[in-house]
């Protein structure tokens, strides 16, 4: 299998492993949610304020306008129409994902995400949510979870082998299905059966995250730990033990960084020995070529996800989120200078850059620390990332501007969790 693949000009191309972690629906949509778009519950902007940190320096006017900016470059590039006249997919146009400008379901996750939060500025969100949806309902593995990898063209499966599924885009699509039942109502069946097919095929028996639903029980990837979205999880789906998940989570988190970067909190790509006490980093080589060992491409959107869930829940609920991400930004500040545009994709877990050759520039190395910034407290840090945000200093496309959408609600103070 190839997961994860970045254009070949400037990102390494990544060689799945056959054994190793990759990265990245149901019955039909009930019933507000086939229907007419019906008026959001939490319209964009949502002005939501943090439980830490701090916010850029930018008055929220001026944040809320770059992400209406950012949003409409982001839809009109990389939000398509599918294969099917009811279907729509993101795009990985730019980054070499997928033949075709194809979409993976990491990608179709981050789709709805975004989209269910900027509803009220989009007038057409629910209805281009619908058809997100609907492509993954139409691409689905045999445990009822979505094909990673599709052709552009044919919306067919693109990799060799059985399909399977990827757990980031597993739970970025349960995550939009929250919200969207939140935002609009009509998904609740939906929600909890798609919640339900995670639970049994990407939640290992001890409580941490797999990598893929057909995949080893002993691996995990940092950037599947997406916190904010579990806890949520665990307050809507009452019918499976979420707080485990949570629980066990934090545990890897902790575990690993306290032996192999208590002082940087770093996390590499991959980690081995997941189900037990001394999860480890994974070898050079495990699964894809960037290596495995140290932060990549998978990685560097730990701050991003670890930062949000500080600054969503608190200090206390997320206190190891909160612990890992104001390590991982005084790192990666200290690391490039205070300059987001020299934030490496590639660093050691002793807080070294990890000088691949070729590949030591991307814009989304920088923008994924800006939660964790903001989480920190560090306002010149923090103002650093937001103005980087407005640029894109190497041209990077479907990931990199995917990740920045995201990246820009969080900042603007526009992420609001369904939990609360």
């Amino acid at each position: 299998m190839v997961r994860q693949l970045r254009s070949p000009a400037r990102k390494m191309i990544a060689a799945a492993a056959a054994a190793g972690c990759i990265s990245l629906g149901l019955a039909a949509t009930g019933g507000a949610s086939a229907s007419a778009a019906t008026a959001p519950a939490k319209p964009f902007p949502a002005h939501v304020t943090y439980k830490v940190g701090v916010m850029p320096s930018a008055s929220q006017s001026s944040r809320d306008a770059a992400v209406e900016k950012q949003y409409n470059s982001w839809k009109n590039t990389y939000l398509v129409k599918g294969c099917a006249s009811n279907e729509y997919y993101v795009s990985t146009k730019g980054d070499d994902d997928a033949p075709n400008n194809g979409t993976v379901s990491e990608a179709q996750g981050y789709g709805m995400n975004i989209v269910p939060l900027m509803a009220g500025y989009d007038s057409s969100a629910q209805t281009e949510f619908n058809g997100l949806w609907q492509l993954v309902k139409d691409h689905k593995d045999a445990d009822g979870l979505m094909e990673w990898q599709l052709d552009g063209k044919s919306c067919k499966y693109t990799d060799s082998g059985t399909p399977d599924s990827a757990t980031d885009g597993d739970l970025d699509v349960g995550y939009g299905l929250v919200l969207a039942d939140r935002q609009w109502g009509g998904y609740t069946a939906d929600a909890k059966a798609w919640l339900a097919s995670v639970y049994a095929h990407d939640v290992a028996s001890d409580g941490h995250l797999k990598c893929e639903d057909d995949g080893p029980s002993t691996d995990t990837r940092p950037s599947d730990m997406m916190l904010d979205h579990l806890r949520a999880f665990a307050a809507y789906d009452t019918a499976h033990d979420w707080s485990k998940v949570v629980s066990r989570t934090e545990a890897v988190i902790n575990e690993f960084t306290a032996k192999y970067s208590a002082s940087a909190g770093l996390l590499s790509d991959f980690v081995v020995g997941a189900n037990g006490t001394s999860p480890k980093p994974a070898p050079a080589d495990y699964q894809e070529s960037q290596p495995d060992n140290i932060v990549g491409y998978n990685s560097i959107r730990v701050p991003w996800h670890l930062g949000t869930d500080a600054l969503v829940n608190g200090s206390t609920t997320a206190a190891t989120a909160y612990r890992t991400a104001k390590l991982e930004s005084a790192c990666l500040k200290s690391l490039s200078g205070g300059n987001p545009a020299k934030v490496q994709p590639h660093v050691k877990l002793n807080c070294a850059n990890g000088n691949v050759s070729g590949d030591t520039q991307a814009e989304e190395a920088g923008d994924s620390v800006g939660p964790a910034a903001m989480a920190s407290g560090d306002q010149a840090w923090t103002d650093a990332i937001w103005k980087q945000l407005a640029t894109n200093p190497f041209g990077d496309a479907y990931y990199g501007e995917t990740i920045k959408t995201l990246v820009y609600i969080v900042m603007a103070g526009d992420y609001w969790s369904p939990a609360s």
